[in-house]
């Protein structure tokens, strides 16, 4: 992925734990030259293998965000065509993707240093949802 898109969607991560719509609204508007779903999940897995983050989601009952313990082929599997009866990204139509639960990313140690290494993205590109 280009450090454009890594820089924007690490910097959104801080916020909170990130669901896919986030990823996707991040790519399609940092690159949308690049973008596709099968991209989407490309870049998650690149942000996986590069250990910046970790996987989760709403296991429901009134609990809070679980970190999935499973191997990455197994997240990107979960995520793709879903899990605990959430449909996966690719399935939902494209006007319910920044409201699928179907997972959610948290930033680990070894992303937020790059975070820091990078600075803060506004600073540098400026705010490319201004003409949006």
């Amino acid at each position: 992925m280009n450090e454009k898109v890594e820089h924007f969607l690490l910097y959104e991560l801080t916020d909170d734990w990130m669901p896919i719509g986030a990823f996707d609204a991040i790519i399609s508007t940092v690159s949308p030259e690049a973008y596709s779903r099968m991209r989407v999940l490309e870049a998650i897995r690149e942000l996986a293998e590069r250990e910046f983050i970790r996987f989760g989601a709403f296991p429901g009952g009134g609990r809070t965000w679980e970190p999935w313990d499973v191997s990455l082929d197994e997240a990107i599997d979960r995520i793709a065509y879903g899990y605990n009866n959430v449909p996966g990204y690719l399935a939902v139509p494209y006007c319910e993707i920044s409201s699928n639960e179907v997972f959610r990313a948290d930033l680990l140690e070894k992303g937020e240093r790059r975070l820091v290494e990078l600075g803060n993205p506004y600073d540098r590109y400026g705010d490319p949802w201004k003409n949006v």
